[in-house]
C-alpha cells in the first residue's frame, strides 16, 4: 500500500475496530498491518487514530483545564509505583493514549519517534505490541460505547 489518505486510514481503523468489537481481534488487527506496513507516517496516524478512540469516554468526561495523568500502582504493596515498571509496550501505549488525551501531539510523538526508533534499532517486537496494546484499548472503549448506546435505546 502507498501511502494511505486520512479517509483511507479512517476507513480501515473504522473496520478494524469494527471486528475487534465483535470479538474478532485477529481479523481486525490483521487490517491494520497495511499501515503499519506504509511507514513511519501512517502508523503515527493510525496510532493516533485508535488513542483518540481509546480516551473517548474519559475525553467525554473532562472538565475545562483538566489533565490526564498516569497514575501505576504496585499490585502488591498498593503502594504508587514508576510508569517505568511497566513493559515497555504497555508503558508506550499508556503514556502514549494519555499524551493524545491531554492534546499534546508533541510529546505523543516524540514518544513514537524514540519507541519506534528503538523498535526497529534492536528489532525488537515491541512496537508491533504497543499498537496491539492502544488497539485493545480502543477496542474496550468502543465494546463500552455500543453497550451503553444500546442500553439507551432499551430504555428510551
Amino acid at each position: 500500500m502507498n501511502q494511505p489518505t486520512p479517509s483511507d486510514l479512517t476507513r480501515i481503523t473504522g473496520e478494524a475496530l469494527s471486528y475487534g468489537i465483535a470479538g474478532d481481534r485477529e481479523r481486525g488487527v490483521a487490517l491494520l498491518q497495511p499501515l503499519v506496513d506504509a511507514g513511519p507516517r501512517s502508523t503515527f496516524a493510525l496510532l493516533g487514530g485508535l488513542a483518540e478512540v481509546a480516551a473517548y469516554t474519559a475525553l467525554q468526561n473532562q472538565r475545562p483545564g483538566e489533565m490526564f495523568g498516569l497514575p501505576v500502582e504496585n499490585v502488591l504493596t498498593g503502594e504508587p509505583a514508576s510508569v517505568d515498571v511497566l513493559p515497555a509496550p504497555l508503558r508506550f501505549a499508556a503514556q502514549f493514549v494519555t499524551a493524545w488525551a491531554n492534546r499534546d501531539r508533541n510529546i505523543a510523538y516524540a514518544l513514537f519517534d524514540a519507541f519506534a526508533f528503538e523498535s526497529d534499532r534492536t528489532g525488537s517486537p515491541d512496537l508491533a505490541e504497543a499498537i496491539g496494546l492502544v488497539y485493545d484499548m480502543a477496542v474496550t472503549t468502543g465494546t463500552e460505547v455500543v453497550r451503553e448506546a444500546r442500553q439507551a435505546r432499551r430504555t428510551a
